[in-house]
């Protein structure tokens, strides 16, 4: 296990809300869609992903992007400005066609919360997972190139890898920048890092639907680092 870091990729947490999908209304987003966030008003209702993926980023007045997590379909998003009432500055949007449930205040108010006390439980487990991920994110005092081999750890890990030498694995369309905004670097920096793990023979290509490790057992030794 890599201590102080967690996958920026949320698989499936509330994926038990399906059984009350009829009490919500169902959104449909295309892919660039901002779904909500931006400094709009407090939003009214949580939000269900029936399907697709969601990016939760937050970006600086010159346009700098610092990814917070991709949410995969069956996670509740938009818990904290729903509970907490106050304007959402980072924003939730669509990176590929998504559909959307939500649930208004009213809703989970009397609905949700009397009848289903298990969805509660699990939407504050979701939080808490939540949490950690920023949490262990912020605390993450590895030297840039043990970062850079913990996300391609990651990318391995969606691509069920992990396994014998040279392996290509998948990386779902995740590019260079997406991965120099996850660990909040500048792209040349990240490239720079990249570079120097090709050279050392650790990774082959790279590509942002494609990854090639030549030595897994180095790479997890740098990673633990």
């Amino acid at each position: 296990m890599i201590q102080h870091f967690c996958s920026p990729w949320i698989s499936a947490k509330n994926a038990a809300w399906e059984k009350v999908l009829h009490l919500g209304q169902k959104h449909s987003y295309n892919k660039g869609n901002i779904i909500f966030g931006g400094n709009q008003p407090a939003v009214e209702q949580l939000y269900y992903l029936y399907s697709g993926t969601v990016k939760f980023y937050g970006a600086s007045p010159d346009g700098n992007e610092k990814i917070i997590w991709y949410l995969e379909r069956g996670n509740i998003f938009g818990e904290v400005p729903f509970f907490e009432g106050k304007v959402t500055e980072n924003v939730f949007v669509a990176t590929e066609k998504c559909v959307v449930y939500t649930f208004s205040r009213q809703c989970f108010n009397g609905e949700i919360l009397p009848k289903y006390p298990d969805l509660v439980t699990n939407l504050l487990y979701s939080m808490a997972n939540k949490i950690r991920v920023v949490t262990l994110h912020a605390s993450d005092l590895a030297a840039l190139p043990s970062r850079v081999c913990k996300v391609l750890i990651c990318l391995v890990d969606r691509g069920n890898g992990g396994g014998p030498e040279g392996m290509a694995v998948g990386t779902k369309g995740i590019t260079q920048q997406e991965l120099a905004c996850i660990l909040g670097v500048h792209r040349v920096t990240l490239n720079n890092a990249i570079a120097q793990l090709k050279q050392e023979g650790i990774i082959g290509h790279m590509s942002k639907n494609r990854l090639v490790i030549n030595n897994y057992a180095r790479l997890l030794a740098l990673a633990a680092k």
